[in-house]
């Protein structure tokens, strides 16, 4: 299964380029030399909830000639964004069992489960014991399958301090419970997929990996010094291309010029 993998789109922020930025990664991904299965947005659609930036950022990714999934990051909110899906994206799964934007899909040779962080005000999110409870229920119920599948899940943060002044300043408690639960199941558990940090970076979980996408829309000056503000680096934009399967993960960073 080949997955490509974009996040963090900050459609409605005024002082950066992420409508023009977007139409030109939706023209890579049509374009690229092999064809996904379909392509993971894991948060920051907008920058400010607005719905009219959800139109503008769902009018480009419909676009896209593959299937597409998103997660809602620290600026979304959860309502507007499945407001949003059902106006201009009415075959996006719903949320389940009343837990957000949270889902399965199982349509594939790998089984995504997607995960909502959205906390009012909250950067780093919050994952409450439902919702985890939910992650624990749906990875337990796939290892009871005759055939169990491989799963990549979709979750917004980075869970892990990784000397970020920035992204590191209020760590949540809900970090150390999702990585206990995705050292449980391991071994069917191949891929997390993040965003948030607006650069590529990378950590496993009991060799689980870990990664994280480049903002689509601009890259920030890693911060491992203590900075007032989070500053945009001139670097090319990219995304990841995941090749998934019972066996292995491989990803491999695109970059492509501003």
């Amino acid at each position: 299964m080949f997955v490509a993998h974009i996040s963090d789109l900050h459609i409605g922020d005024r002082t950066k380029n992420g409508t023009q930025n977007l139409q030109k990664m939706v023209d890579v991904l049509n374009h690229f030399n092999l064809d996904f299965d379909c392509v993971i947005v894991t948060g920051d659609i907008v920058h400010g909830s607005s719905k009219q930036d959800y139109k503008v950022a769902f009018e480009l990714l419909n676009q896209l000639k593959y299937p597409y999934f998103v997660i809602t990051g620290n600026k979304d909110g959860t309502q507007n964004l499945q407001e949003a899906l059902e106006l201009y994206c009415p075959g996006h799964p719903r949320g389940e069992d009343g837990l957000g934007l949270q889902y399965e899909v199982d349509d594939f040779a790998v089984k995504i489960l997607a995960l909502d962080t959205y906390q009012t005000g909250v950067m780093n999110g919050e994952l409450s014991v439902k919702k985890l409870a939910w992650l624990e229920q749906k990875l337990k119920k796939n290892t009871e399958q005759h055939e169990p599948k491989p799963v990549m899940i979709l979750v917004h943060q980075f869970p892990f301090d990784w000397r970020s002044h920035t992204f590191d300043n209020k760590r949540p408690s809900w970090y150390e419970d999702f990585k206990m639960i995705v050292s449980q199941y391991e071994s069917s558990i191949k891929l997390v997929a993040c965003g948030h940090l607006h650069n590529p970076v990378s950590g496993n979980i009991d060799g689980v990996p870990v990664v994280v996408a480049p903002s689509v829309n601009w890259r920030a000056k890693y911060d491992f010094t203590p900075v007032q503000d989070i500053v945009a680096d001139k670097t090319s934009l990219g995304f990841y291309v995941h090749q998934i399967d019972k066996n292995q993960v491989i990803s491999c960073l695109v970059t492509f010029p501003l």
